[in-house]
């Protein structure tokens, strides 16, 4: 019973990962339209995206990290503008922007749809599809940026003024922490176990 305590007790007071989720809450204001315009409701959108801030480690300071056609790691995603929703099954983080210290400040986000006339997957919209970006930049903190959205069969796009802050994420668990818990205590089951058959 000691071993068990005491295996979990360490599992418990392991060092966490340094991997720190970051959230970018963002508006959306309506500036302009180009063509016919997608979607209905409100000129007004918002949301977020959640992602691991130690994806900068994979940049170079003044850098990128992503190569506009593979999504990186996204936590959650949530977007709604013009009676359209985006999420993690259709939306993701496209690219970090990296300072001169390698910091982020800035990133885009993007709809998942294979790459199309106008260029690469991510950062482009093609009229007639639904589809987004935002590309955003700022600071460390926050900042602005611009939102592009299209829809299926709509031959237009809607242009808006983004803003955007970021804060930590708390309470997530750190899955090698409890990775370690639930190894620690199968251990000392298993050692329980063949102590008794003995």
């Amino acid at each position: 019973m000691r071993a068990l305590f005491a295996v979990s007790l360490l599992a418990l007071v392991a060092p966490a990962a340094n991997a720190i989720p970051v959230r970018y809450d963002f508006s959306i204001t309506l500036t302009s339209v180009q063509g016919t315009q997608p979607g209905t409701g409100n000129a007004n959108g918002s949301g977020f995206v959640v992602f691991d801030s130690d994806l900068a480690a994979l940049g170079v300071p003044s850098g990128r990290v992503g190569d506009l056609n593979t999504p990186l790691p996204t936590l959650d995603l949530s977007f709604d503008w013009l009676g359209m929703h985006f999420d993690a099954t259709n939306g993701t983080l496209g690219a970090l922007y990296l300072d001169s210290f390698g910091a982020i400040n800035g990133w885009s986000i993007d709809g998942l749809l294979p790459a199309n006339a106008c260029g690469p997957a991510f950062q482009c919209v093609q009229w007639g599809t639904s589809d987004f970006n935002i590309l955003a930049h700022g600071s460390a903190l926050g900042g602005g940026g611009i939102a592009l959205l299209t829809q299926a069969g709509v031959n237009g796009v809607a242009i808006g003024n983004v803003s955007w802050t970021v804060s930590e994420v708390r309470n997530v668990p750190e899955p090698g922490t409890l990775g370690l818990l639930a190894l620690g205590m199968f251990g000392a089951a298993l050692r329980r176990r063949k102590a008794l058959r003995a």
